[in-house]
């Protein structure tokens, strides 16, 4: 997941796994940003000490509603793995403003 920071969009956490609606909802407009397989930087994947996150970076494209159980960000990760509850549609990257 990511969010808009410095004009950019930064890695912020994983969600926990989506939902079978979701999930149908969401994979046909992800969109590869290239051909190889990264790993989160810092702690935004899990614990420290934990192993890396390894995933393919998807085009910052699309927008998705979250449940949160803390606002704001700790260490520049969310403390818990948010859950995605819906694709926003009538959102684009370019609306959202930093921090929100």
């Amino acid at each position: 997941m990511g969010r808009p920071t410095g004009g950019r969009m930064r890695a912020v956490g994983v969600s926990l796994p989506l939902a079978q609606q979701v999930r149908l909802a969401v994979a046909p407009l992800l969109r590869a940003a290239d051909d190889e397989i990264h790993e989160l930087p810092g702690t935004v994947g899990g614990l420290p000490g934990a192993e890396p996150v390894r995933i393919r970076p998807v085009k910052p494209e699309v927008v998705v509603e979250i449940e949160i159980d803390q606002p704001r960000l700790e260490f520049g990760r969310y403390r818990h793995r948010p859950r995605v509850r819906r694709v926003r549609g009538d959102l684009t990257p370019e609306m959202l403003d930093e921090g929100k």
